[in-house]
């Protein structure tokens, strides 16, 4: 396929932050780089000043600083100021009747809480220079009360000592960022399950079986296609030649007689596509056994008569020349 201006296989064309291919085909670029739209917008996109969340539709732009619409509110009073008239005072919007109040409506023992930015009265823990209400002043994952020394923070959120511990531990093989809820180990490390990919499609394995090769995982169909074969009565791939027959593959010790599980010579007997030893296949009831045979020798003379055929085509073409 085509895209800025270069060609690519179409596998490889793939989110160049999560690695993941691009829904309906649709990007965003940014310095030669193509991105899926969230992490377009979580990456370079404008943030909101109060839930400091992408902004990925209408943009509220005030006080030199960009808001979801709904998200834009006074910042004394907490009353919403889209398509409201408002008033700017030390950096912050405020409704008209706070501004012009504001100097008696916020006690100046009081503060902004860093938070919600609403005003504090009364009780303020202080965390990095910023006053906050108590009841804000919890983990980011669990909602747990931080009590004494208990509290530990994780590029900008806040975490008790445990679930610290299980981001540190939990970092995504893929994006590098941690992991909260769900997750897939393998290969050594913790994925987030939408990002444990196969290594040539980048699709999700989602629950479904993967091989491994030189520390890259694989889907089936493409462990196949690049390495090699999968045993039928095992379903794991064969590391050596292994044993074909009856259009399947088989370890070497996998491959046993369907009836008794012993283990099979060259001499094995085809009874619905699985192979047989000749004691069991013996034991088989005789009108299935006709049937079979009726069958073989109707399939060896239908090759013989395609053989015969393709002969008579060559010395045709042949005098035609």
């Amino acid at each position: 396929m085509n895209a800025m201006d270069k060609q690519w296989h179409a596998e490889h064309f793939v989110c160049a932050q999560c690695g993941r291919p691009f829904p309906n085909g649709n990007f965003l670029e940014m310095e030669g780089r193509p991105y899926c739209e969230d992490d377009y917008n979580e990456l370079f996109g404008p943030k909101c000043a109060y839930c400091t969340k992408p902004i990925t539709d209408t943009c509220i732009n005030a006080v030199g600083r960009t808001y979801h619409p709904d998200h834009f509110y006074c910042h004394n009073c907490g009353t919403e100021l889209r398509g409201k008239p408002y008033k700017e005072h030390e950096g912050e919007p405020f409704c008209v009747s706070c501004k012009a109040a504001v100097t008696t409506l916020i006690e100046p023992s009081a503060g902004i809480c860093g938070k919600c930015k609403k005003p504090i009265i009364g009780e303020y823990i202080t965390l990095h220079g910023q006053r906050m209400h108590p009841e804000h002043f919890r983990c980011e994952e669990c909602n747990c009360e931080f009590k004494g020394g208990n509290c530990h923070e994780y590029e900008g959120r806040l975490y008790c000592y445990p679930d610290y511990l299980k981001l540190l531990k939990s970092i995504c093989g893929l994006c590098k960022k941690p992991i909260v809820g769900r997750s897939v180990t393998a290969l050594g490390k913790v994925w987030h399950p939408e990002h444990f990919l196969c290594f040539t499609c980048k699709e999700p394995f989602g629950g479904s079986t993967f091989h491994e090769k030189e520390g890259n995982a694989y889907c089936e169909p493409h462990y196949l296609q690049l390495f090699g074969k999968v045993c039928f009565k095992c379903n794991k791939p064969i590391a050596d030649d292994g044993i074909t027959a009856l259009g399947k593959h088989y370890h070497r010790e996998h491959f046993v007689c369907s009836g008794c599980d012993k283990p099979l010579g060259k001499e094995i007997w085809d009874f619905e596509s699985k192979p047989f030893c000749k004691k069991c296949y013996e034991a088989l009831p005789k009108e299935v056994r006709k049937k079979l045979e009726k069958k073989k020798k109707g399939e060896a003379q239908a090759q013989k008569d395609r053989e015969k055929q393709a002969r008579k085509d060559m010395k045709a073409a042949a005098k035609g020349q």
